[in-house]
């Protein structure tokens, strides 16, 4: 199996985590506080703060541009597992209490947006080690 077959599954996971990101993010600034009543900044169930909108956009266009190439899928995919497991251990803080004035308002379908994406994202990036991993040493038992 090359590497082309074998990362087709891997980019279209990518391709889900960066769309569904990407959506979430520029739908978001529609959605700002300054335009809506207080409490009602959200899109469906998900938190939409301008903060949090920048985040969601910035990880989205990067997932879409990795999912040109195979090496950028592994590396979106780590980058991605740890910002989104960063965003759902500041998340349950932040949802866990009520402060007023948090500049990225998580709330719990937030939480388990970002832990789901950082689960999805450590699986990519095992795959795609592997895949690039057992790549490398048929090229070496080659020479």
């Amino acid at each position: 199996m090359n590497r082309r077959t074998a990362g087709s599954p891997l980019r279209a996971v990518v391709l889900v985590i960066a769309l569904v990101h990407l959506v979430l993010g520029v739908l978001g600034f529609f959605f700002l506080p300054e335009a809506n009543q207080a409490g009602e900044n959200t899109l469906w169930v998900f938190s939409a703060t301008g903060m949090l909108d920048v985040i969601r956009t910035v990880l989205g266009v990067l997932g879409l541009l990795a999912v040109f190439k195979s090496s950028a899928i592994l590396a979106y995919s780590w980058m991605a597992f740890v910002a989104f497991t960063g965003l759902t251990a500041f998340g349950i803080l932040s949802a866990s209490t009520d402060t007023a004035g948090d500049a990225v308002n998580f709330g719990w379908a937030d939480n388990a947006l970002h832990a789901l994406t950082a689960l999805a994202a450590l699986v990519v990036g095992i795959a795609a080690t592997r895949v690039s991993g057992g790549n490398r040493s048929k090229t070496a038992e080659n020479v």
